[in-house]
């Protein structure tokens, strides 16, 4: 009976070790699973004034930050572009100011705002991707070219 009971138990025990052994793999190998890009729409919005054809226009932008495309890397966009006034001369962009908390990196980038092709357009220009690295990105966006800031956006998102 004694050999019965210790077969068994070790029978189980090496059924409990296979599954652990299973889910220890599996939860070790999700590193190597990619993630989807995931966006984050500044928490607070950039609010600048410019004009068109001399009437003065004010404009609240949401810049977005795009992360998980590439590793390390974060793309910088604006959410809700400005109307498109036909006067490609006055049009701006966005200076964004960056840190990553977690390594001290930093920098800054300026991305358009609207698309300035002479034909009206309600679309986002492409997102301007930027090697930030891994971690905690802080972001502050304010007004470029010949528009004036009212107040800055600010935004954080988390880049693997």
């Amino acid at each position: 009976m004694t050999n019965d009971v210790t077969r068994r138990a070790a029978g189980t025990v090496g059924r409990l070790g296979f599954a652990g052994a299973v889910a220890g793999g599996l939860l070790l190998g999700q590193q190597g699973v990619a993630q989807a890009a995931e966006t984050t729409t500044f928490q607070l919005p950039l609010m600048e004034v410019s004009q068109s054809w001399g009437v003065p226009a004010y404009f609240s932008l949401f810049m977005t930050a795009t992360a998980g495309e590439e590793p390390g890397v974060t793309s910088f966009g604006v959410a809700n572009p400005p109307p498109f006034d036909g006067n490609h001369v006055l049009d701006s962009s966005v200076r964004i100011r960056w840190v990553n908390v977690n390594t001290g990196a930093w920098g800054v980038v300026d991305i358009p705002v609207r698309e300035t092709a002479e034909q009206p357009c309600t679309c986002a220009p492409a997102a301007v991707p930027v090697q930030t690295g891994p971690g905690r990105i802080v972001a502050l966006a304010t007004a470029n070219g010949v528009a004036a800031n009212v107040s800055s956006g600010l935004g954080t998102s988390m880049t693997p």
